[in-house]
């Protein structure tokens, strides 16, 4: 195996590869981490060794290293520093330094920038180097050996700042290019060191000191080397870093005591001017800081990256020379408290200097120095000491700051971590530092303070790592803190990872732990686990083990598709699509239309326009155009191609595939009627490559099954690459999803040569096929801290061998397109436990920090969850948009649609209806509209067929047994059950199981109905609502869809009961009235479920009858005598129907467009905002956000505009709490509030029906309060 590393500022990885005959494997990932392994099976040895090399060649131009494996004998060079990270090695030489400034000649030579002294020869050589992975040094992923240790991440050892003594020392090496990068740091102001040595302000010892090093003298002094620094840092607003160059430079060319010396001189040097009025227009000197002067916390410093780097150095120098340098030391600690807390940092080792710099600091309340002194602090009195001062962002915002101060105090510093990652203000870059550095430390209160935050984003992973490093630790105190139930499931993870470490935590656990350890370890221990022979054999003896060379691909030249291009709509597409709203504007006739036309064919328009174009041009002079338009901006292009392919059809497509390249997430809905053979292969490339497309693309093949395949079997036998392995991947998934008999039958159109070939690939063994690539199985999915697998023989639970099995096979299956093995795996396994298993894996991916590359972790719940997932799962896809997790919830819409039961689909349907976030409301109706696609039914009709019957017997109720007793369940006009015994005595509640009922049967039966009460709550209020609006929209059915969705369905039963329902004439009328408006007759459910005329007379219902839910207005003369029939039986109804007021429009306002009426109405926002919960819709943003009205769709081309003042921004829309109704208005739903002023786009209200006109006064009245 070859190794690699590639370590740049905080970044620090590894990267390996090996080869085995035909077979790569790479690993990767963070140093000191166990990382990722990824399996390539190439066809031959050949292919495998070019791959390779290919791979290596890449990495290499990448910056990474070769290396010669992790060694705790070789030694690590720390080098200079790449900018931005003072302790970030990079490649250099191995230089020598001298404890001695040694002596030398020359001055600046010719062409030298001034300022920098050349090089000087070192007297006494001596390479400074230590074992390079002392002991503590972390250089695994797993638990530590002394869990009251602090072991540094191996990573981290590149980023601290060392002392002497700890651990993972190595060579230091200074950059041997610093001398350039410091010439080029003063080159940025070529004349900025004259300058400032000749102001006024400047020193008269710095002015005399500072030219000596400027011209190399061997004389030449730290402070005048120090003075440079210091005019060099002057002017940095955004880092220290480059410093470390000039320390580098000083080590290398002046030896470490003058590096010392230079470097906490540097610290007690400050330029500025003395900001008097006088002076303020004089350039700053250089001088040295007096007594009270304070530096800015926040203000970049280069003297503390001075310091920290001399300290690398000095950390592996050897004892003679560390020697010379404290003694030298010793005359500094004595000067000013800048320069003292410099001393102290440099030579931490000196305890009685730093507790002298401490209290100095202390006493001054200088937050600098107490941030400054925090990087030699060791103990839990200097952390309460100088925190309290200290600049937490300071130190948060540098990795090598945080890590050197935890190396120093280890658990000391956890109280003070956990104080600043409480303060809010932190960002998510230093809230995950601050943890991370809080998961390496050992001691309790690292511990218990991240348990103690469980609830707060990024901890939990954090927490996970913690555990890892010091399980033992964690065992304890998670075992204490299990009450809380988000502790809960990380300690049962935890204790059943670490069984072994269960016996020595117990004697120190309180009784309460210690029965929590006990209980969860004899349920573990109750679970058998199941014998090899028993597991499925994919999960045994998974395929990618064995990875036999592959047989040669058939491979069939010269075939072609041309088949001609279809095109067709699914009911109610059309008219979806007529009514997408757009915004519109007026061009005032400001274009000639063949400038207009000519503008458009030569893309000079933005899309917008070049839409209007098609949407306003008389269609003679449009078509034509159409025909010859490529667009290429996709602004937008989702809503108007598909408005454009309403109005013109299939002559749309030329347009649609030009702009394909350009916006595939837009185009692909677009394309969902057209079915061609370059289409097919355009989606095949998409539901490859574009993970955002995929869902689309599948939709578009499941719709287009014959002619997708088709088109896909040339390449899926051409020549090997890409296009071959999308185009079986897209017949796979045609095959998969029940199209192998289109997939069939487009093969032998072919010949028999490519039916044969084509049967190869849909009956090979799903078990047997041998992924090319197997995917990385992240290191925290770990077997043992899931929920158990059990099989259905009853022979126990799959081993741990054969879940870290199913992990690759469910990383192997994207939504939608499951890995054929996985069937195996259902039907060996107990479902239920499949459940349990994917939601632990579920939570612990969310736990783990959601890694989106690894969400195959979330999309299991679509392969092996049920009902009960999806209860659980659908409040989270609610609420995660309001969190920033729209695309998980998008991902939780494909998880119900993958489950794909009636409780599954009945909550997509909810939210599409129910939700709050447009986004997700708007996604769940797209996947509503692929699965209605797939069965050729709208929305709404999927909706019908979506309603669970719950169990529910063919009365529409549900006997509960207690074994002593039995209850009937049944349900009010509500759809909210009620429990009566079998007499028929109505109880408030259903009883608790008692001592005298059955001890099995009883809690079986009462958690039956507590699950029936929460899955009929889920859908009660939306299939109410879904009636009422069938009875304002003039929804209708056949007389045999009513039958069998409404009157047989065990839940809906006891709501069609309580409805007065119509017959209608399917016929126009003879006034131009539509079908199905005029009512002919009208009649009622009876509890037999026969049908009753007002007159309590049987009626029958033929199948080809068009009913519908009857309206007051339906039912003329015999709505005062339903009413009495109604209060006759005492029948209740699930919402306003024979009492429900109805109203008119006046002569007057049946000729206009306007409701004048409600003009001038003042409104309060709550309740106009209250619309959107019945189908209303706020116009788009305008701007700054401004919304100024709302609007709703009574049937397409038919839209009513409520227009209000002040208005409010959307995401302000409290901010006056009235509005006053300026307009109401219909229009034909085209262009923007703007746009409609002058009644363009307005239409009479006479054109609406009369129960939409009753309906739209209701709202609106009721709106108004009168």
């Amino acid at each position: 195996m070859r190794s690699f590393e590639f370590v740049d500022g905080t970044s620090a990885k590894f990267w390996a590869i090996s080869r085995a005959g035909g077979q790569v494997t790479v690993r990767f990932g963070r140093l000191g981490t166990q990382g990722q392994t990824s399996v390539k099976a190439l066809p031959d040895e050949a292919a495998a060794v070019a791959h390779e090399t290919k791979l290596i060649n890449e990495k290499i131009r990448k910056g990474y290293a070769e290396t010669t494996g992790p060694s705790r004998q070789a030694p690590v060079t720390i080098p200079a520093v790449s900018p931005g990270d003072p302790s970030s090695p990079v490649d250099g030489v191995s230089v020598t330094a001298s404890g001695v400034s040694p002596a030398a000649s020359g001055a600046r030579s010719g062409g030298e920038v001034a300022g920098v002294a050349g090089p000087v020869a070192i007297a006494a050589a001596e390479t400074f180097e230590t074992d390079a992975l002392a002991a503590g040094a972390d250089d695994t992923a797993g638990a530590v050996a002394d869990e009251d240790v602090l072991v540094l991440p191996t990573a981290w050892l590149r980023v601290r700042t060392p002392r002497r003594g700890t651990a993972g020392l190595g060579r230091f090496t200074p950059n041997p290019k610093a001398r350039a990068a410091a010439e080029a740091e003063l080159t940025r102001q070529p004349t900025r060191v004259e300058a400032v040595l000749a102001a006024a302000t400047t020193t008269e010892d710095v002015r005399r000191a500072a030219p000596g090093w400027l011209d190399g003298l061997p004389e030449a002094t730290p402070l005048g080397a120090a003075a440079v620094a210091a005019i060099a840092d002057y002017g940095h607003w955004q880092s220290g870093d480059w410093a470390v160059s000039f320390a580098d430079m000083w080590i290398r060319e002046r030896g470490l005591v003058f590096a010392a010396e230079a470097a906490v001189t540097f610290a007690g040097l400050i330029v500025q001017d003395d900001h008097s009025l006088s002076a303020s227009r004089q350039r700053p000197g250089v001088r040295h800081r007096q007594p009270g002067e304070r530096r800015s916390v926040r203000q970049p410093c280069g003297a503390t990256r001075a310091v920290l780097r001399v300290r690398q150095a000095l950390a592996v120098a050897p004892d003679t020379v560390y020697a010379q340098v404290v003694d030298v030391l010793r005359a500094y600690h004595e000067g000013g408290s800048y320069v003292r807390a410099a001393v102290s940092v440099l030579v931490p080792e000196e305890r009685g200097w730093f507790a002298a710099a401490r209290d100095g600091a202390v006493a001054a309340g200088d937050g600098y120095l107490a941030t400054l002194l925090l990087m030699a602090a060791t103990t839990a009195e200097d952390v309460s000491a100088l925190a309290p001062l200290a600049d937490r962002d300071a130190v948060t915002d540098s990795m090598n700051l945080l890590v050197t101060m935890i190396d120093g105090l280890g658990a000391a510093a956890a109280p003070m971590l956990c104080d600043w990652f409480d303060d809010s203000y932190h960002s998510a870059d230093d809230q995950r530092r601050l943890l991370s550095a809080l998961a390496a430390l050992p001691g309790d209160e690292a511990t218990r303070g991240l348990i103690g935050r469980i609830g707060v984003k990024y901890v939990k992973p954090a927490l996970l790592d913690n555990a890892e490093r010091y399980p033992a630790r964690a065992l304890r105190l998670l075992a204490e803190a299990a009450g809380d139930p988000a502790v809960a499931d990380l300690f049962r993870g935890h204790l059943l990872k670490h069984r072994a470490l269960a016996e020595s935590v117990l004697p120190r656990l309180g009784a309460e732990a210690a029965e929590r350890v006990g209980r969860l370890l004899a349920e573990a221990a109750a679970v058998a686990t199941a014998p090899l022979s028993a597991v499925p054999p994919v999960l045994a003896d998974p395929p990618w083990r064995h990875l036999p060379e592959p047989a040669a691909p058939v491979v069939i030249t010269g075939l072609s598709c041309d088949d001609a291009m279809t095109f067709g709509w699914l009911p109610g597409e059309r008219e979806r699509w007529e009514a997408l709203p757009f915004q519109r504007y007026d061009h005032d006739g400001r274009w000639d239309p063949e400038v207009r036309r000519q503008a458009v064919l030569g893309n000079q328009l933005p899309m917008r326009d070049a839409f209007l174009f098609f949407v306003d041009t008389p269609e003679e002079i449009a078509h034509p155009t159409l025909l010859e338009w490529r667009p290429r901006d996709p602004w937008m292009a989702g809503t108007y191609m598909r408005l454009i392919t309403a109005r013109f059809g299939a002559d749309t497509l030329l347009a649609l595939m030009s702009l394909a390249p350009h916006s595939p997430v837009d185009v692909a809905p677009a394309l969902q009627p057209f079915a061609a053979p370059e289409i097919a292969v355009l989606m095949a490339d998409w539901m490859a490559r574009l993970k955002g497309v995929r869902a689309e693309a599948l939709a578009w093949l499941l719709r287009h099954p014959a002619e997708a395949a088709r088109a896909l079997i040339p390449p899926a036998l051409g020549k090997l690459g890409p296009a071959r392995r999308q185009a079986e991947s897209a017949l796979l998934a045609l095959h998969t999803n029940g199209h192998t008999e289109a997939v069939r039958s487009a093969a032998r159109s072919y010949g028999d040569a490519v039916a044969a070939a084509v049967e190869t690939l849909v009956t090979a063994d799903p078990d047997a096929l041998d992924p090319t690539k197997i995917p990385a199985v992240p290191a925290w999915a770990t077997p043992g801290v899931l929920r158990p697998i059990l099989l259905r023989d009853g022979s126990g639970s799959l081993p741990d061998e054969a879940v870290s099995n199913l992990f690759v096979l469910l990383a192997l299956s994207p939504p939608g397109v499951p890995s054929p093995g996985l069937g195996t795996v259902r039907e060996a396994c107990e479902p239920a436990s499949l459940a349990a298993f994917a939601w632990s894996l579920f939570e612990l991916w969310q736990t783990s920090g959601s890694v989106w590359k690894e969400r195959w972790a979330f999309e299991a719940l679509g392969h092996l969850g049920d009902d009960d997932t999806v209860r659980r799962l659908t409040p989270l896809i609610l609420a995660w948009p309001g969190a920033g997790g729209h695309n998980k919830s998008v991902i939780g819409l494909q998880v119900l649609t993958s489950i794909g039961t009636d409780v599954a689909m009945m909550q997509l349907h909810t939210i599409a209806q129910r939700s709050r976030f447009t986004g997700l409301k708007n996604a769940a109706v797209r996947k509503m509209d692929e699965v209605g696609a797939v069965l050729g039914l709208t929305a709404e009709q999927l909706a019908d067929r979506l309603v669970p019957d719950f169990g529910l017997d063919a009365g529409g109720g549900m006997r509960l047994d207690y074994g002593s007793r039995q209850f009937v369940v049944g349900f009010d006009e509500q759809l909210q059950p009620v429990v009566a015994e079998p007499g028929g005595k109505r109880l408030k509640a259903l009883p608790k199981p008692g001592v005298r009922d059955d001890a099995t049967l009883a809690p079986a039966a009462y958690q039956q109905f507590s699950a029936l009460k929460k899955d009929v709550r889920a859908v009660a209020a939306d299939q109410v609502r879904r009636l009422e609006r069938a009875m304002i929209t003039n929804r209708r059915w056949s007389g045999a869809e009513f039958r069998r969705l409404f009157v047989e369905h065990p839940l809906l039963w006891h709501l069609v009961r309580r409805l007065v329902w119509a017959r209608f004439d399917p016929a126009p009328g003879v006034d131009g009235t539509p079908g199905g408006v005029v009512a002919v007759s009208s009649f009622r459910v009876a509890e037999d479920r026969t049908f009753s005329t007002v007159d309590d007379e049987a009626t029958t219902v033929p199948d080809d009858a068009v009913i519908g839910v009857a309206h007051p207005l339906h039912l003329g003369d015999d709505l005062a005598v339903w009413a009495a029939v109604f209060a006759d039986y005492e029948i209740l109804q699930p919402f306003a129907q024979l009492g429900r007021p109805v109203f008119a429009l006046t002569e007057e306002e049946a000729t206009t467009s306007r409701l004048v009426r409600f003009q001038g109405v003042k409104v309060q926002t709550g309740r106009l905002l209250g619309l959107e919960r019945r189908g209303w819709r706020r116009e788009t943003p305008q701007d700054a956000g401004h919304q100024g009205s709302i609007e709703c769709v009574i049937e397409p081309g038919r839209e009513v505009a409520v227009e209000f003042e002040p208005g409010f921004s959307i995401g302000y829309v409290d901010m006056a709490a009235e509005q006053e109704l300026t307009d109401v208005y219909l229009h034909d739903g085209s262009g923007e509030r703007w746009w409609r002023r002058d009644d363009r786009g307005h239409i009479t209200l006479d054109n609406l029906d009369p129960v939409a006109v009753s309906e739209l006064l209701r709202e609106l009245t009721d709106l108004a309060g009168s």
